[in-house]
Protein backbone atom coordinates (compact mmCIF):
# COMPACT_ATOMS: atom_id res chain seq x y z
CA UNK A 1 0.00 0.00 0.00
CA UNK A 2 0.93 3.32 -1.16
CA UNK A 3 1.69 5.86 2.17
CA UNK A 4 1.53 9.49 1.01
CA UNK A 5 2.89 11.53 4.00
CA UNK A 6 5.57 10.55 4.62
CA UNK A 7 5.72 8.82 1.22
CA UNK A 8 6.37 5.22 2.02
CA UNK A 9 5.42 1.79 1.06
CA UNK A 10 3.98 -0.58 3.57
CA UNK A 11 3.42 -4.24 1.88
CA UNK A 12 2.43 -7.89 3.39
CA UNK A 13 3.62 -11.08 1.95
CA UNK A 14 2.17 -14.59 1.25
CA UNK A 15 4.46 -15.67 3.86
CA UNK A 16 1.98 -13.24 6.14
CA UNK A 17 5.75 -11.44 6.91
CA UNK A 18 5.48 -7.26 6.28
CA UNK A 19 7.40 -4.44 5.55
CA UNK A 20 7.58 -0.90 5.50
CA UNK A 21 9.70 1.42 2.99
CA UNK A 22 10.31 4.93 3.65
CA UNK A 23 10.58 7.05 0.07
CA UNK A 24 10.25 10.29 1.60
CA UNK A 25 13.05 13.30 0.72
CA UNK A 26 14.14 12.81 -2.19
CA UNK A 27 14.50 15.25 -4.61
CA UNK A 28 11.88 15.04 -7.31
CA UNK A 29 8.57 14.14 -5.33
CA UNK A 30 6.21 13.80 -8.59
CA UNK A 31 8.88 11.12 -9.87
CA UNK A 32 9.46 9.62 -6.47
CA UNK A 33 5.36 8.89 -6.31
CA UNK A 34 4.95 7.88 -9.38
CA UNK A 35 7.99 5.05 -8.96
CA UNK A 36 6.30 4.44 -6.02
CA UNK A 37 2.89 4.07 -7.38
CA UNK A 38 4.55 1.37 -10.05
CA UNK A 39 6.39 -0.27 -7.47
CA UNK A 40 3.16 -0.91 -5.55
CA UNK A 41 1.87 -3.19 -8.59
CA UNK A 42 4.71 -4.91 -8.63
CA UNK A 43 4.78 -6.35 -5.02
CA UNK A 44 2.59 -9.05 -3.65
CA UNK A 45 -0.20 -9.84 -4.99
CA UNK A 46 -0.49 -7.96 -7.86
CA UNK A 47 3.22 -8.92 -8.94
CA UNK A 48 6.18 -11.01 -8.39
CA UNK A 49 8.11 -9.31 -5.46
CA UNK A 50 7.41 -11.21 -2.59
CA UNK A 51 9.40 -10.43 0.40
CA UNK A 52 11.57 -7.45 1.92
CA UNK A 53 15.07 -8.10 1.11
CA UNK A 54 13.41 -7.93 -3.12
CA UNK A 55 11.06 -4.93 -2.39
CA UNK A 56 13.94 -3.23 -0.96
CA UNK A 57 15.94 -3.30 -4.15
CA UNK A 58 13.18 -1.89 -5.69
CA UNK A 59 13.19 0.45 -3.60
CA UNK A 60 17.43 1.80 -3.87
CA UNK A 61 16.42 2.00 -7.47
CA UNK A 62 13.68 4.51 -6.96
CA UNK A 63 15.78 6.46 -4.79
CA UNK A 64 18.70 6.13 -7.45
CA UNK A 65 17.03 6.78 -10.29
CA UNK A 66 15.62 10.17 -8.74
CA UNK A 67 18.61 11.05 -7.54
CA UNK A 68 20.59 10.73 -10.73
CA UNK A 69 17.73 12.23 -12.95
CA UNK A 70 17.82 15.06 -10.45
CA UNK A 71 20.89 15.81 -10.70
CA UNK A 72 21.02 16.04 -14.14
CA UNK A 73 18.09 18.78 -14.07
CA UNK A 74 14.72 16.22 -14.62
CA UNK A 75 12.05 17.89 -12.22
CA UNK A 76 9.21 15.97 -14.34
CA UNK A 77 7.31 13.06 -13.54
CA UNK A 78 7.36 9.59 -15.53
CA UNK A 79 4.55 11.24 -18.60
CA UNK A 80 7.59 13.80 -19.34
CA UNK A 81 10.48 11.16 -19.22
CA UNK A 82 11.37 10.85 -22.81
CA UNK A 83 12.67 7.28 -24.19
CA UNK A 84 15.92 8.46 -24.83
CA UNK A 85 16.26 9.52 -21.21
CA UNK A 86 15.03 6.57 -20.25
CA UNK A 87 16.83 4.44 -22.24
CA UNK A 88 20.30 6.61 -21.05
CA UNK A 89 19.36 5.55 -17.65
CA UNK A 90 20.15 2.64 -17.14
CA UNK A 91 22.78 1.85 -19.24
CA UNK A 92 24.70 4.19 -16.75
CA UNK A 93 23.88 1.79 -13.78
CA UNK A 94 26.32 -0.32 -12.13
CA UNK A 95 24.81 -4.05 -12.05
CA UNK A 96 21.70 -5.11 -13.86
CA UNK A 97 19.59 -5.40 -10.50
CA UNK A 98 18.92 -1.78 -10.35
CA UNK A 99 18.17 -1.26 -14.29
CA UNK A 100 15.03 -4.51 -14.24
CA UNK A 101 13.84 -2.93 -11.26
CA UNK A 102 13.49 0.77 -12.47
CA UNK A 103 12.22 -1.00 -16.00
CA UNK A 104 9.38 -2.99 -14.60
CA UNK A 105 8.48 0.28 -12.19
CA UNK A 106 8.08 2.21 -15.39
CA UNK A 107 6.09 0.04 -16.96
CA UNK A 108 3.61 -0.93 -14.46
CA UNK A 109 3.09 2.78 -13.99
CA UNK A 110 2.74 3.36 -17.47
CA UNK A 111 0.00 0.13 -17.64
CA UNK A 112 -1.93 1.70 -15.10
CA UNK A 113 -1.97 5.44 -15.91
CA UNK A 114 -1.62 4.81 -19.65
CA UNK A 115 0.50 8.71 -19.34
CA UNK A 116 3.75 7.95 -20.62
CA UNK A 117 5.64 9.40 -23.81
CA UNK A 118 5.52 7.78 -26.77
CA UNK A 119 7.77 5.22 -26.62
CA UNK A 120 8.36 4.57 -23.33
CA UNK A 121 6.30 2.42 -22.26
CA UNK A 122 7.90 -0.41 -24.99
CA UNK A 123 11.37 0.51 -24.41
CA UNK A 124 10.31 -0.55 -20.23
CA UNK A 125 8.88 -3.67 -21.13
CA UNK A 126 11.17 -4.19 -23.96
CA UNK A 127 13.90 -6.70 -24.09
CA UNK A 128 16.77 -5.80 -21.76
CA UNK A 129 19.99 -3.98 -22.38
CA UNK A 130 21.89 -6.60 -20.48
CA UNK A 131 20.35 -9.77 -20.26
CA UNK A 132 19.56 -10.95 -16.64
CA UNK A 133 20.37 -14.43 -15.54
CA UNK A 134 17.08 -16.75 -14.64
CA UNK A 135 17.05 -16.77 -10.87
CA UNK A 136 13.74 -18.14 -11.02
CA UNK A 137 13.13 -22.39 -11.48
CA UNK A 138 12.37 -23.68 -14.94
CA UNK A 139 9.27 -25.63 -14.47
CA UNK A 140 9.42 -29.57 -14.60
CA UNK A 141 8.82 -31.50 -17.62
CA UNK A 142 5.57 -33.24 -18.24
CA UNK A 143 5.79 -37.21 -18.98
CA UNK A 144 5.22 -36.40 -22.38
CA UNK A 145 7.93 -34.00 -22.52
CA UNK A 146 9.95 -36.62 -21.02
CA UNK A 147 9.05 -39.34 -23.37
CA UNK A 148 9.63 -37.26 -26.65
CA UNK A 149 13.26 -36.53 -24.83
CA UNK A 150 14.45 -39.90 -24.55
CA UNK A 151 13.15 -40.99 -27.51
CA UNK A 152 14.84 -38.14 -29.65
CA UNK A 153 17.80 -39.33 -27.61
CA UNK A 154 17.59 -43.02 -28.05
CA UNK A 155 16.99 -42.36 -32.13
CA UNK A 156 20.54 -39.85 -32.39
CA UNK A 157 22.46 -42.61 -30.61
CA UNK A 158 21.18 -45.28 -32.48
CA UNK A 159 21.84 -43.72 -35.64
CA UNK A 160 24.79 -42.13 -34.64
CA UNK A 161 25.96 -45.69 -33.70
CA UNK A 162 25.01 -47.01 -36.92
CA UNK A 163 27.40 -44.38 -39.22
CA UNK A 164 30.07 -45.55 -36.81
CA UNK A 165 29.62 -49.54 -37.68
CA UNK A 166 29.45 -48.56 -41.50
CA UNK A 167 32.34 -46.83 -41.17
CA UNK A 168 34.20 -49.24 -39.83
CA UNK A 169 33.20 -51.62 -42.02
CA UNK A 170 33.81 -49.37 -45.00
CA UNK A 171 37.22 -48.63 -43.64
CA UNK A 172 37.93 -52.59 -43.33
CA UNK A 173 37.00 -53.60 -46.81
CA UNK A 174 38.21 -50.46 -48.52
CA UNK A 175 40.84 -49.16 -51.03
CA UNK A 176 41.81 -45.89 -51.94
CA UNK A 177 40.43 -45.27 -55.21
CA UNK A 178 44.28 -43.68 -56.82
CA UNK A 179 46.50 -46.98 -55.76
CA UNK A 180 46.08 -50.53 -55.36
CA UNK A 181 48.09 -50.90 -51.97
CA UNK A 182 45.74 -47.99 -50.51
CA UNK A 183 47.63 -45.13 -50.85
CA UNK A 184 47.38 -42.65 -53.61
CA UNK A 185 49.49 -42.93 -56.87
CA UNK A 186 51.89 -40.01 -55.51
CA UNK A 187 53.09 -41.84 -52.88
CA UNK A 188 53.74 -45.30 -54.90
CA UNK A 189 57.32 -46.16 -54.91
CA UNK A 190 58.22 -44.44 -52.14
CA UNK A 191 55.97 -46.66 -49.35
CA UNK A 192 57.61 -48.34 -47.73
CA UNK A 193 61.16 -47.03 -47.51
CA UNK A 194 63.18 -48.38 -48.96
CA UNK A 195 66.82 -49.38 -47.45
CA UNK A 196 68.73 -47.61 -50.36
Amino acid sequence: MLIDQPLGITCVFSDGSRAAFSLDGLPNPLLDRQLATGLVDVIHPHGIADSAGTVNHYAQAIRGMVRTLAAQRFTGGLDQLRRGRLAEYPMGCSGGGRKACTRAMVEAFGRASGSLADGVLELAAGRNFNVQPNHHALPPYSETEWQRLGDLCRRLVEESYAAHRQALTAVAHGQHPDGADGLPRIFAGCWPPSDR
